[in-house]
Formats: C-alpha cells, structure tokens, sequence
C-alpha cells in the first residue's frame, strides 16, 4: 500500500499526464496544421525561451495558471460552472496577464504553484490547506533564490508539453498517435525529457539578452 505522502506526490503526475493525454487528443482532432503550430511554438520556447525576460514571464504565467486551474479543477467545478478545458483557459489567460504586468514575480511564482500543488497532498495537521501553504512559501523561497533558472525550467517544461503535444497532432490518423493518446504516461515522459534538456541548455549558454557589442560598451562607459 502506497503511502499518503507517496501519494500526495504522485497525485499530480497523474493529473497532469491526463491532462496531456486530453490535450494530445484534442490536438490530433485539429489535424497536423495544429500540431505544427505547437511543435514550433514549443521549439522556441525550448531553445530560446529565456531569452526574452517578458515574454519568459507571460509564458511562465499562462504555464502556472493552467496549472493552478487544474489543480483546483474540482473546487472550480463546484462553485463556477466551468469545465477543467474552460477553467485551465481561464487560468492561463490570467497568469499570462499577471506575467505580462509583473514579471519580475514569476521567479517567486515559479516556485510557489508547483510548491503548493504537491503540499497540499502532503496535510498538515490533517489539513490540506496548510500543506498547501507551506509548500508555497517553500517553493517560493526557493524560486526566489534560484531567480531566473526556475522560470527558465518552468518555460523549457511547458515547451516538452507543447512538443510532445503537437507531435500526436502531426502523426493523426497513425495508430501510434492513438497509442500515445491512451498511455499519457508516456507523454509526460517525453515532456519532462525535453523540457529538462532545454532548461540545462539555455541555463549553460546563459539566458538573457545578448551582451551589446564592444562599441557600444566603450561609448556607454
């Protein structure tokens, strides 16, 4: 028998490879135009996604807020009406709004989400809210002092999601994409593969903008 604390971590792996598998699915039904589009919109943000401090913090927000939509899914759905695709939407739309107008919180946001997510399944006192807060201030402290590589980590992961995500919309029809759609697990592996891949790169090339050329050091000096 698994125990609770097992439990409580791998309670959002599982939701969150099911929300892969519906997004595959819903992806695969748009046909390879959509997966291309998702393909090369994960790419980028693999590759260079650090390179743009604003646009690092709007992805990473609408990343957190689909996430923190999902994670309360239950509660939203209770209270609000809105279906998990409807609220997820909600949510990316507003942490991409906050990413936009603050971005300089995101490390802190970048830590505080995934933090209170997996404690709230970890209760304190027998009360999952206070596992939740608990995990936020942790994750936050921690987003804090990494500063940008967690926003960095946080993006390159969204751009795994993005890729394994398209790559089901770009195979269609083939069996392989059904397979794919019915093992989510197998998504999800290959998001965190990739998003862990690009996360090292950009964070051993240095994120951030160019340096200006010598010229322009020597007149600003």
């Amino acid at each position: 028998m698994p125990s609770p604390l097992a439990s409580g971590f791998s309670g959002p792996f599982a939701d969150a490879a099911a929300g892969l598998g519906a997004a595959a699915a819903a992806a695969r039904a748009h046909g390879t135009w959509a997966g291309a589009l998702l393909v090369l919109a994960g790419l980028a943000a693999l590759v260079a996604g650090s390179r743009w401090l604003r646009v690092l913090a709007v992805l990473a927000g609408a990343a957190l807020g689909a996430l923190a939509a999902a994670a309360a899914r239950g509660w939203i759905a209770a209270h609000l009406g809105l279906s998990p695709g409807a609220a997820a939407a909600l949510g990316a739309a507003a942490g991409a709004a906050l990413g936009a107008a603050w971005p300089a919180a995101f490390p802190f946001a970048a830590g505080a989400v995934p933090g209170a997510i997996l404690g709230a399944g970890v209760p304190l006192s027998g009360r999952a809210l206070l596992g939740a807060a608990a995990g936020a201030v942790l994750g936050g402290v921690v987003g804090l002092l990494v500063g940008r590589p967690a926003a960095t980590a946080l993006v390159s992961l969204l751009g795994g999601a993005l890729v394994a995500v398209g790559a089901v919309g770009l195979l269609g029809p083939r069996p392989l994409a059904g397979e794919l759609c019915a093992h989510p697990f197998a998504l999800e592996a290959l998001a965190l593969v990739l998003g862990i891949a690009g996360a090292a790169h950009q964070i051993a090339r240095g994120g951030g903008p160019p340096p200006p050329p010598p010229g322009d050091r020597l007149e600003r000096s």
